[in-house]
């Protein structure tokens, strides 16, 4: 999906982004609780890096679906089986763990797409954009 990078946001390809106010924000940049971010989740930013010092908004590509590996927050503790919620926790690193649940309650952004293990630092997560009605519906 095209879209717009707010002006004086700090963008970089890969951020997991979401669409507030009708611009293009990044975890950092929203200042949202992973609740929050969740309900205005929109995708991963694949075109458009910004340096945070535009004046105007930037014109950026966001794939609102696909198969993506992020960090996680920490090592894993257990193992989490594949289709296990995902939440994002920085512009790019995520937490397993996630929830469903209404707007500004639930987390999940995504689900695992491969089975993570003890000591596993990144995780392959199937997302889709929350605002399409992706795979982890606002209940």
């Amino acid at each position: 999906m095209k879209s717009r990078v707010a002006a004086g946001v700090q963008a970089d390809v890969g951020d997991l982004v979401a669409l507030i106010s009708g611009k293009v924000q990044t975890f950092t940049s929203a200042a949202l609780t992973s609740a929050n971010f969740r309900t205005s989740f929109l995708g991963v930013l694949v075109q458009g890096h910004t340096t945070g010092t535009e004046t105007t908004d930037s014109t950026c590509l966001v794939y609102t679906f696909g198969e993506f590996e992020f960090p996680l927050s920490a090592a894993a503790g257990a193992a989490v089986d594949l289709g296990g919620l995902v939440a994002a926790t920085a512009d790019q690193i995520v937490a397993t763990g996630a929830i469903l649940g209404a707007a500004g309650t639930g987390t999940a952004i995504g689900r695992l797409a491969r089975r993570i293990e003890v000591g596993d630092t990144t995780a392959i997560v199937k997302i889709e954009s929350v605002i399409f009605g992706g795979s982890q519906p606002l209940t």
